[in-house]
């Protein structure tokens, strides 16, 4: 072989392999979203990329001959766009744009988008009654359809298939959401998960039962990615009855019954699956998880400070991280001893901070510790913030609330479900739980979008129940499409 000529095939090669490498989505894709992002190599010179979609016709070089469906330019070889529909085969290139000189073309590509068997118009919707202007651009994770929407209430990805993941119902997922690494975390009721927007299983709980002494973990409501990498969720740990002792709740409430009582436990994992810590709520609250139904969890990072929530009880209770010492509980001071400070009676789901440091909640203001004849009673669900006992005001202040009864679309009352997370400050983002309504409320309590999920049950469109809803934005998308 001639002198320098195989250096040079070497790299012929090399860049043969790289700019395949560089290619998204990869030639004959079978694609679980219609929002992706596009990649092709750079080109030196080129001042624009533009990207051609082609609906598929028969063959690639019939679909060439028809025009785009869709056209878009950015100054970079990387371009986020949205294919109109799911089911359909695709065709798309880009032009390289080198100012007056002829563009050059890049090789033609095809891609599958699969149908999206948990959003379409035989199975669920979503129904826009209030547009959104200020968010129009954020995207949000329904828990409840396993899918991520636009904010005209269309599908744009959904939870695909996973094998050893993910089940076949369409409401064993909970808590889907974006984590500070640009990944999603959700739970099913087997295990907890983390996975890539393109379904690459990253972490997996090890659900072994070590910690709840059973043959798993028993997983469930909620779980987070922390900052430090490590993983925080729910379980249940179980333990001699007798060790309970007398609950300190409502006698309407059930009893542990059996010589074994589940009490509600936060356990945190390193990316090895690894225990870090762990937190009994049985050694604070004398009642099992049957009685008081943990349900949410909030860690300050910043403050060493963790907030967990008791539905049935009607209470938050307070702790130091990671000693797990019990700083303040908030609720029903059901024993009128002053051991629970009541700012207010409630039933919630999900508890956080927010930017003002303030404690918000999403009240589902259905007292499970009352009788029956009165939960219902002025049980209108309410976003609610409260201020926390300060040295010179030692209770709890309830500071801002804000009703879900803003129409006649659906009901407002819901007895499970339901969160609330700021998006910016002041402005909240609703899942109202069982009722399917999702909306964005202001600071001055003007609606900024609201939507009705929808789902057909023996041809019968219901409301659709959710337990959680969490947003992406769009300045996310280039770190969650492009890592």
């Amino acid at each position: 072989m001639r002198k320098g000529l195989f250096p040079l095939i070497q790299a012929l090669i090399f860049w043969g392999i790289n700019a395949a490498a560089q290619v998204l989505p990869a030639n004959g894709d079978s694609l679980h979203y219609r929002l992706i992002g596009f990649s092709v190599p750079e080109q030196s010179g080129t001042t624009t990329y533009k990207l051609e979609i082609y609906a598929f016709n028969t063959n690639i070089t019939k679909s060439l001959t028809g025009k785009p469906i869709l056209t878009q330019q950015e100054k970079t070889n990387r371009i986020i766009a949205t294919v109109p529909a799911f089911g359909k085969r695709y065709v798309w290139r880009v032009s390289y744009l080198r100012g007056t000189k002829p563009p050059i073309k890049s090789e033609v590509y095809s891609f599958v988008v699969r149908d999206n068997p948990y959003s379409n118009s035989e199975v669920s919707r979503v129904d826009v009654i209030n547009a959104a202007t200020k968010y129009k651009d954020m995207l949000v994770f329904f828990d409840n359809t396993r899918s991520l929407y636009n904010m005209q209430g269309e599908p744009v990805w959904f939870l695909p298939q996973i094998p050893g993941v993910n089940d076949t119902g369409i409401h064993v997922v909970r808590d889907l959401k974006l984590t500070k690494d640009n990944t999603i975390t959700f739970l099913t009721n087997k295990n907890v998960h983390e996975i890539s927007y393109y379904g690459h299983v990253l972490w997996s709980g090890p659900n072994d039962g070590k910690v709840s002494g059973k043959t798993a973990e028993q997983y469930h409501h909620e779980v987070t990615k922390l900052s430090n990498g490590h993983y925080l969720t729910i379980g249940d740990k179980f333990v001699p009855s007798e060790r309970v002792g007398k609950p300190d709740t409502a006698s309407i409430l059930p009893t542990n019954k059996g010589p074994q009582t589940p009490c509600g436990t936060l356990i945190e994992y390193n990316a090895k699956n690894e225990i870090v810590w762990t937190w009994n709520s049985c050694d604070y609250i004398k009642a099992g998880d049957l009685i008081t139904h943990f349900n949410a969890f909030y860690l300050d990072e910043k403050n060493k400070v963790f907030y967990t929530s008791y539905r049935n009880i009607g209470r938050i209770i307070k702790a130091e991280y990671p000693s797990g010492r019990m700083l303040a509980q908030y609720g029903y001071d059901i024993n009128n001893d002053g051991s629970v400070l009541m700012g207010n009676i409630f039933s919630q789901h999900n508890c956080n901070l927010n930017s003002d440091g303030n404690l918000i909640l999403f009240n589902n203001n259905f007292k499970m510790h009352l009788p029956t004849a009165e939960r219902e009673k002025d049980c209108v669900p309410a976003v609610v913030v409260f201020k926390e006992p300060t040295a010179k005001n030692k209770t709890l202040q309830r500071i801002w609330e804000f009703k879900t009864d803003i129409d006649t679309f659906t009901k407002p009352m819901s007895s499970g479900g339901g969160s609330v997370r700021e998006l910016d400050k002041g402005d909240y983002l609703v899942c109202t739980g069982l009722p399917g309504r999702n909306f964005i409320v202001s600071k001055d309590k003007k609606i900024l979008w609201n939507v009705v999920t929808w789902q057909k049950e023996k041809g019968e469109w219901k409301p659709a129940s959710g337990y959680r809803i969490s947003p992406i934005r769009k300045e996310d998308l280039p770190k969650v499409l492009f890592k």
